[in-house]
């Protein structure tokens, strides 16, 4: 057989091409290039593998604070800052609330197969409900999430800031110095549109009984600087509303409407102490008798009867021609007695007023006389029992001169036949009138009535106000009086809470 030689060219080609194929080789290994490689596919496989797994359980309220444990049963730890929870209620209203507002007990990094407790802390509070309460709760983290749900907790998260937003609807502005009222209730309490609230059960399950843990301002996340009065829990129509008075420094302009905030503290919260005078209460509900009332600084005209003297301005007198056998005595409340004689009034004779007005007092009646049952203020009045077992209404004009006294009055008729349209004795109303001048209102409301009667009658151009005026053997306890503007065309701007 003849083998065939292979060329001394060919030959040293092949050595050549050995040879460099052998120094690049030797190359990449001393310059780590198939390290590379391998740590590159390493990586690969680790990003492949890496599993984001939690679980949410023992979510619960205590001290207005909630709080949830997360468990890290992933092969990462978890950054809380970056996640984000949802609370759901039993409504379907949805709350969601960033990793920022999330504190956990031992950092907000959650390492792999560690449990943290973690708590909700700065705008947000939670408290126990009935009505509205949390039924589930999602945990989401890099888009993985975890949702749980809560039994046997009735419990509601809030929100502390709640944002106010008042609509003027009529072709005229609010007055530049403008009493605003605001009623948060537990249900609806259906009056008329002089009277502004939302029914929100939940926020107000949320305002501690005295309402001493809210506050307003204008402006977000600040303290205080909106005067506001709290008037306590008013009873409308078997509905119970907290209800404050602000003072609004700006006007509303005709069919507009502005923004303030409302702020809710814990149950342990005390604004009175913290922020008063431009957080005030009525100066019954003070543990001591006006402790923090601030009603001077909210309403135009204002007197709580806190002393041992009538308020400078006032009168007491008789205009029915007998001896003025009335008593009138000041102690933490005003109490008038006619004594045995008829038409005895105390008035304020400082200085008269004019339309538009409204002008209210806080009273009852203790004990009735032969010919009124109660008659109050101005105008506000109930004759014969309108306010405990009458039928009409009694305005009264007091007037300039000698005898400022029933030179103008007029009936309005009701139609209060019903036991539960009257009020009673020894409970304390709102009585009130509001006149553009042209036209009239005289109403009552708490303790379960909101009732009221208008008019059309051109009401007097001046006028005395009278916060007692009684007649026969009646007694009379004020705890206190004020005169407010009149909201544009007598309808108060209606609010939105959210």
């Amino acid at each position: 057989m003849y083998i065939r030689s292979i060329s001394p060219i060919i030959a040293t080609i092949l050595i050549i091409v050995m040879t460099v194929a052998i120094a690049g080789i030797f190359y990449a290994f001393t310059s780590g290039l198939f390290g590379s490689l391998t740590q590159s596919s390493s990586q690969q496989i680790q990003q492949q593998s890496q599993i984001i797994s939690f679980t949410i359980n023992n979510v619960y309220c205590s001290n207005n604070i909630l709080y949830f444990n997360i468990y890290n049963k992933g092969n990462i730890p978890i950054n809380i800052n970056n996640s984000l929870i949802i609370f759901t209620d039993n409504y379907g209203n949805a709350i969601s609330i960033n990793g920022s507002n999330i504190i956990c007990n031992n950092g907000n990094i959650i390492n792999i197969g560690s449990s943290e407790l973690c708590w909700i802390i700065n705008n947000y509070f939670c408290y126990y409900s009935y009505i509205d309460y949390i039924k589930s709760t999602n945990f989401v983290y890099n888009g993985i999430s975890y949702s749980y749900s809560i039994s046997n907790s009735n419990f509601i998260l809030v929100p502390i800031i709640n944002t106010i937003d008042i609509y003027n609807s009529q072709n005229i502005p609010t007055p530049s110095s403008f009493q605003q009222d605001i009623a948060i209730c537990n249900g609806n309490p259906n009056v008329n549109n002089s009277f502004s609230y939302v029914d929100d059960p939940a926020l107000f399950s949320a305002v501690d009984s005295n309402g001493q843990n809210v506050y307003f301002t204008t402006t977000y996340n600040s303290n205080p600087n909106i005067y506001s009065w709290y008037e306590g829990q008013e009873n409308l129509n078997g509905v119970t509303c907290d209800v404050w008075w602000l003072n609004l420094p700006n006007i509303i302009p005709a069919n507009s409407n502005i923004t303030i905030y409302m702020y809710v503290g814990n149950s342990s919260a005390n604004y009175y102490q913290q922020y008063y005078p431009y957080v005030g209460e009525a100066p019954q509900l003070s543990p001591t008798y006006a402790e923090y009332d601030n009603g001077n600084y909210v309403f135009n005209y204002y007197w709580n009867f806190n002393g041992t003297t009538l308020p400078s301005g006032f009168t007491s007198s008789n205009f029915c021609g007998s001896s003025n056998t009335g008593t009138v005595t000041v102690n933490n409340g005003l109490t008038y007695s006619a004594g045995s004689n008829y038409c005895q009034v105390l008035y304020y004779s400082a200085s008269t007023f004019s339309p538009p007005i409204v002008f209210e007092t806080y009273a009852e009646g203790t004990s009735i006389g032969s010919v009124y049952a109660f008659a109050s203020e101005v105008g506000a009045g109930i004759s014969n029992g309108t306010s405990f077992y009458g039928t009409n209404f009694w305005l009264s004009r007091i007037d300039y001169g000698s005898n400022p006294y029933n030179i103008w009055n007029y009936w309005i008729s009701s139609s209060a036949t019903n036991t539960n349209d009257q009020m009673a004795l020894n409970t304390f109303y709102v009585f009130g009138v509001a006149s553009s001048g042209s036209s009239s209102m005289v109403y009552a409301y708490g303790s379960g009535v909101f009732y009221y009667v208008t008019s059309t009658s051109t009401f007097p151009s001046s006028f005395y106000i009278l916060p007692v005026d009684i007649d026969g053997d009646e007694v009379q306890v004020v705890y206190w009086t004020r005169i407010r503007a009149y909201p544009p065309n007598g309808i108060m701007p209606s609010i939105y809470i959210s």
